[in-house]
């Protein structure tokens, strides 16, 4: 049996950090626009270049499988979307409680997860190796 529910779209989720401050919520604690830079340096250099590593893996994914992947950028302090899309993913595909589990404690700050299996933690996969991964859970290798 194929751990992919029947009529399940593929998922990936791509989990980085955003590049402004997120101290508090609304207008009060938020940095953005023209206040992320200092003196024509960025404020979250360090953010911007995960940005953009992962902006070429989304870009790529969406090349290769246009709409037929659902792909979501999520901040790893957005617990609510987070969490929401994985419960989302794991009932969709299979997930037993153990792999959910696994995943759950293993969130990374940057990471990619494919129907609720994480793949990578602290690094940005190659597109193929996603592939690869959305191959094996659509034929239940997974």
């Amino acid at each position: 049996m194929s751990d992919a529910r029947a009529g399940a779209r593929p998922s990936v989720l791509l989990i980085r950090e955003w590049e402004q401050q997120m101290t508090s919520s609304g207008c009060c604690g938020r940095l953005e626009g023209d206040f992320l830079s200092h003196r024509g340096e960025r404020c979250f250099a360090e953010r911007r270049e995960v940005m953009e590593a992962m902006g070429l893996l989304y870009q790529e994914l969406r090349f290769r499988h246009g709409d037929s992947v659902e792909i979501h950028v999520v901040d790893p302090r957005n617990m609510l979307t987070l969490f929401a899309l994985l419960i989302r993913d794991f009932r969709a595909h299979g997930v037993g409680l153990g792999r959910a589990l696994t995943t759950l404690f293993r969130l990374p700050v940057t990471g990619v997860v494919v129907n609720g299996r994480l793949l990578a933690r602290g690094r940005w996969p190659d597109p193929a190796e996603v592939d690869a991964a959305l191959g094996e859970v659509t034929s239940g290798v997974a």
